[in-house]
């Protein structure tokens, strides 16, 4: 009996792992250091700092590391939880934390009016690959959803982005679904692909990338979505990448029937009017 309660209890830690690692493919893993103090207290600095790992963490997007395993590594090799600035040491700490992305910032009062400023370096290279800033004018009282709006500006610049896998007339398929937190009737950027950048020494440093068109999600399944076309400029073909959209797109063109050409109606007869000779007598 106890032999079976244990295959069974094995049996349950095993779907659990398989579950959380199934559900955690695609996601990216940051970790987001304490915010510089700016004309504020360093209290009121990690305060903002701990709702925005909350609210990107909400997103579905991201994996966040917690602020206490942050803490323990950078102890350890005698970092300091704030104040850190340089993308270098940013990454090397990201390293150090296993993770994808590293976050940075700062938090700032100007009067009445707060300035949160965030800068998210990928780690593998070293560069920042994202700057982003959000500004609240009514106080303390109105920071949480500063916050939100944020977090929100940046799942939809870095944490979500997959692929077309199937074109399929006014239909595509991308490797995106329910999982990584698309949703019915979300807009999506469809981008191309171009030329890589390289530095004066050669190094790759981007590649080139235009926006072709938008598309809207009409099912989502468990890890692919369908979505149909709204507008492109070209063919969308399978390997486009696929983004959230900020705004909604340009309204769907409306299609209108071509235009019949009407034959031209015939001429008129042209009249003749060249003047007849009259033979007119000569009188004396």
């Amino acid at each position: 009996m106890n032999r079976r309660y244990r295959l069974v209890f094995n049996a349950v830690i095993l779907f659990l792992v398989f579950t959380v690692s199934v559900f955690s493919q695609g996601k990216i893993t940051i970790a987001v250091l304490d915010f510089e103090a700016k004309n504020i207290t360093q209290q009121s600095a990690e305060a903002v700092t701990d709702i925005l790992r909350t609210e990107l963490f909400n997103t579905g997007a991201f994996r966040v590391v917690e602020r206490q395993r942050i803490q323990r590594i950078l102890e350890e090799q005698k970092f300091q939880m704030s104040g850190l600035t340089d993308p270098d040491q940013a990454a090397e700490i990201g390293r150090l934390l296993n993770v994808e992305k590293i976050m940075v910032g700062s938090v700032t009062r100007l009067g009445s009016t707060f300035i949160i400023n965030t800068r998210i370096v990928e780690v593998q290279t070293g560069l920042v690959e994202l700057a982003e800033a959000a500004e609240c004018r009514g106080g303390e009282e109105q920071l949480p959803r500063a916050i939100t709006e944020l977090a929100l500006k940046i799942f939809y610049k870095v944490g979500l982005e997959g692929a077309i896998i199937r074109v399929d007339g006014e239909e595509i398929y991308i490797d995106l679904g329910n999982a990584d937190g698309v949703k019915l009737g979300q807009y999506l950027d469809v981008i191309r692909k171009g030329d890589v950048i390289t530095d004066l020494e050669g190094r790759i440093i981007g590649t080139r990338q235009e926006t072709i068109g938008h598309a809207l999600i009409t099912k989502v399944q468990d890890r692919f979505s369908v979505a149909a076309v709204h507008t492109r400029k070209e063919a969308f073909r399978k390997g486009d990448l696929v983004r959230p959209s900020e705004s909604d797109p340009p309204p769907k063109p409306v299609e209108r029937p071509a235009r019949r050409t009407e034959e031209p109606a015939p001429k008129p007869a042209e009249k003749d009017t060249e003047t007849k000779k009259v033979d007119v007598p000569i009188l004396f």
